[in-house]
């Protein structure tokens, strides 16, 4: 008997490097973190001011690369609609802290989806970030599920020369001066010689074909945001793929969701929906395949806490999970609704 051959397309977030971003003006440099080390000798031979351009994780880690190894540096930063983090310090404590103290990542998953119906992303996001969060910026229009720590967040604040909170359009020369130009049509007249770091965001729009998580002979399995079944594409691969092996990805009503769709139609809901997505479809996975793929799952961030926390996270899971997959099913239906989203099972996985 000849096995059936099965394909797995592996496309994930489709991350590409950001170039330095194009400007106008002639005086200044413009760089990307993915071409340009913020250590290396040239950031290091010069002495004139350095703009970050974004507000996410990439911007913070930039920044902060900048002040640490450059103090007194004029580091500034344009941080778009702003961002906020979870608090590395409240989620990964480091010690015996971990026997007592935090909180297991799969709590903040629990919590949002049950808190999240559908309409409420604005009281979900001010619980969230109250609770969980920590931000540098004034605004913070964005949770990607980044991490950053205090002492991270206080040395950037506390670092940074000028905050400006809109998006850079251009860079361009006259009257003998350089100036930033804003989305907002505001203006900043900056030093000649200083540089542009692009940090802008690495999840674009999407410039492919949407094909389902599992085709329709379940043979061929695409992990990839416009048929997201998790909150991250490393879950996706691991899960679909202990489905299709098991031959079982077409027996499950796992719900899809096209994630970068969501994206850019509200950012508020976002995170929420994938979160909520996540907990939906891992409720319908764990009745389906052995318990060692999840003991054994390595990306589980729960796995920096000791044995003893993670069991009764478990415990508290299995004995739970059933009972709130028809309010997860319901947000879930309600986001499609409202968003005009494309968003629940697929009309050809299930046997």
């Amino acid at each position: 008997m000849v096995e059936a051959t099965r394909l797995i397309k592996a496309y994930g977030f489709r991350i590409e490097p950001n170039d330095p971003l194009e400007v106008s003006s002639t005086r200044i440099q413009s760089v990307s973190p993915d071409s340009t080390d913020m250590r290396a000798d040239d950031m290091r031979a010069s002495d004139t001011p350095v703009w970050v351009i974004g507000g996410g994780k990439t911007a913070m880690d930039t920044a902060h690369a900048l002040i640490t190894e450059y103090p007194g540096r004029d580091v500034n930063l344009v941080a778009g609609s702003g961002t906020f983090f979870g608090s590395r310090d409240r989620f990964f404590p480091t010690g015996a802290r971990r026997w007592w103290g935090g909180t297991l990542v799969s709590k903040l998953g629990v919590e949002a989806s049950r808190r999240f119906d559908g309409t409420n992303e604005s009281d979900v996001w001010d619980w969230h970030r109250a609770a969980y969060g920590t931000w540098v910026t004034p605004e913070t229009g964005n949770f990607l599920l980044g991490v950053l720590s205090e002492s991270e967040n206080k040395t950037i604040a506390a670092g940074v020369n000028d905050m400006i909170m809109d998006h850079l359009v251009d860079a361009v020369d006259r009257n003998g001066t350089t100036d930033l130009v804003f989305r907002s049509g505001a203006t900043k007249s900056i030093q000649a010689g200083s540089w542009i770091v692009n940090c802008t965001g690495y999840v674009k729009e999407a410039d492919y074909a949407y094909e389902p998580y599992v085709s329709d002979s379940g043979a061929v399995v695409s992990i990839q945001l416009l048929s997201a079944t998790m909150h991250l594409s490393s879950y996706m691969g691991y899960f679909l793929t202990h489905l299709l092996f098991l031959d079982k990805i077409k027996d499950i009503p796992l719900y899809e969701l096209d994630a970068l769709d969501l994206r850019a139609k509200s950012k508020t809901v976002f995170p929420y929906a994938l979160l909520t997505l996540a907990q939906y479809n891992l409720s319908l996975i764990v009745d389906s395949v052995p318990a060692k793929a999840f003991r054994e799952c390595g990306l589980d961030f729960d796995r920096w806490y000791p044995l003893p926390r993670r069991l009764a996270a478990t415990a508290r899971f299995m004995r739970t999970h059933r009972g709130e997959r028809e309010h997860q099913r319901r947000t879930l239906d309600t986001v499609r609704e409202r968003f005009d989203v494309r968003c629940g099972p697929l009309k050809h996985a299930v046997r």
